[in-house]
């Protein structure tokens, strides 16, 4: 018998906690996941009668010490301005994700055709000039402009931009290479016209489902001397900081000069 009467008394609990849709217009109060929320104050409390009430007639007596009618009436004001700011703000978000969409497509064809990043500023000045000719015939042309001026191209959004894309791309690379069982290394060796600085390129072939991909893994400094031990330290270091496991390396092909051949080979 005591087990059944703390059983319906949870269970009572459990009604009580839920929030009930006539708090709105008594008490000013909105669901919020497990809270109920003032529209009055934005305040939180928890989901029962007592603890809403309490909140209502402790913060906001100007309106509870009116009239019953005034007080349906200035609660339905402020859950109608509070209904008005969602509504606004969803709008507004919207639009930042549409012109935040565009802003990373621009700075993807700069940076491919590499550009420097202030070319956002001119191709948006270049989309103004032209938009009221362009789109004279379109009934919403007027917003149209005002979604141009709106998309964010100044130099330091472009850089942004960039370094956000190179970080995903450089994310999702991880993720296929860890994904695969084994890869391939290409690496080559260059220097610029003075000789005082060498470049080791390494490229990465693997197979991702039914695609093959080549990817460009690292670019790195030799800053001493070309040997093959700075190489291999080199290409140890980039598919380290790639956390690329080296027993999934299968082949390796290089550009024939001697330090990347070597001249002992270990069967």
């Amino acid at each position: 018998m005591a087990n059944s009467a703390k059983k319906q008394k949870v269970q009572d609990s459990k009604c009580i906690r839920e929030f009930q849709t006539w708090w709105t217009e008594k008490y000013g109060m909105i669901s919020k996941g497990d809270k109920a929320v003032c529209v009055l104050c934005s305040g939180t409390v928890v989901c029962r009668t007592s603890s809403v009430k309490r909140h209502f007639d402790t913060n906001h007596k100007f309106v509870s010490q009116n009239s019953e009618p005034e007080q349906k009436e200035l609660i339905a004001s402020a859950v109608e301005d509070r209904n008005k700011q969602s509504t606004s703000m969803i709008k507004y978000v919207g639009k930042n994700c549409h012109t935040s969409a565009a802003s990373y497509s621009t700075a993807n064809v700069i940076v491919r055709h590499s550009k420097p990043f202030q070319e956002g500023e001119c191709l948006k000045e270049a989309w103004l000039a032209r938009a009221p000719s362009l789109f004279d015939d379109f009934d919403n042309k007027d917003k149209i402009i005002q979604r141009i001026k709106d998309t964010p191209l100044s130099r330091n959004t472009i850089k942004e931009r960039i370094l956000k894309l190179a970080g995903n791309a450089t994310d999702q690379q991880k993720i296929d290479i860890n994904s695969v069982p084994f890869i391939s290394l290409c690496l080559g060796k260059s220097a610029n016209v003075t000789k005082s600085a060498r470049r080791l390129a390494v490229f990465a072939r693997y197979c991702v489902g039914n695609v093959i991909k080549e990817e460009l893994i690292a670019i790195t400094s030799l800053l001493t001397t070309t040997k093959g031990t700075d190489i291999c330290t080199a290409v140890k270091n980039s598919l380290a900081e790639k956390e690329i496991d080296l027993k999934k390396i299968v082949s390796v092909t290089t550009d024939g000069a001697p330090s990347m051949v070597g001249k002992k080979m270990v069967s």
